[in-house]
Parts: structure tokens; sequence; C-alpha cells
């Protein structure tokens, strides 16, 4: 089953300066009334937090974007040792 965007609405967008980078943050509400957060790194590269309210789903992305960052920044071959 193919996940899509349907039904959700955009509800707020900021910008995260993160280790020296700017990141876009977009916020989306679902017909349900919860919330999820993503942050997209390139098309086939995205994070997304899930949460019950708008403020659940923004603080833990924004706890979650600077792991995501070092994350990505690892050498290939550290992160498949573990």
């Amino acid at each position: 089953m193919r996940a899509t965007m349907d039904n959700t609405q955009l509800v707020h967008q900021l910008i995260c300066d993160c280790e020296g980078r700017e990141y876009l943050i977009e916020v989306f509400s679902r017909p349900d009334g919860s919330h999820f957060a993503r942050t997209v790194f390139s098309p086939q590269d995205v994070i997304i937090s899930d949460g019950f309210s708008f403020e659940e789903a923004l603080v833990k992305h924004q706890d979650l974007l600077p792991l995501a960052i070092r994350s990505r920044k690892m050498p290939c071959s550290s992160r498949l040792m573990n």
C-alpha cells in the first residue's frame, strides 16, 4: 500500500538553522486532527515526525533534525557497521 498526502493541509513552514545550514520544516494537518512535520533533504531522503498535535509534531521534529543531519554526515562504512 502506498502512502499519499491526500487530504493533508500545510499549516506551517519554518526555517531551522542547524550546523550552519538552513532546513525547511513543513507541518501538515490530517483530517483526523493529527499532525506531522517533514524535512526533505532530497526526493529520496525525507524525515517525518508524527504527533497528535501541531506542537507535538513540531517539537519532535526539531529534536530529531540535528540527529538526522549528523547521521547523514557520517561515512557510509560507519553507518553500516552498527
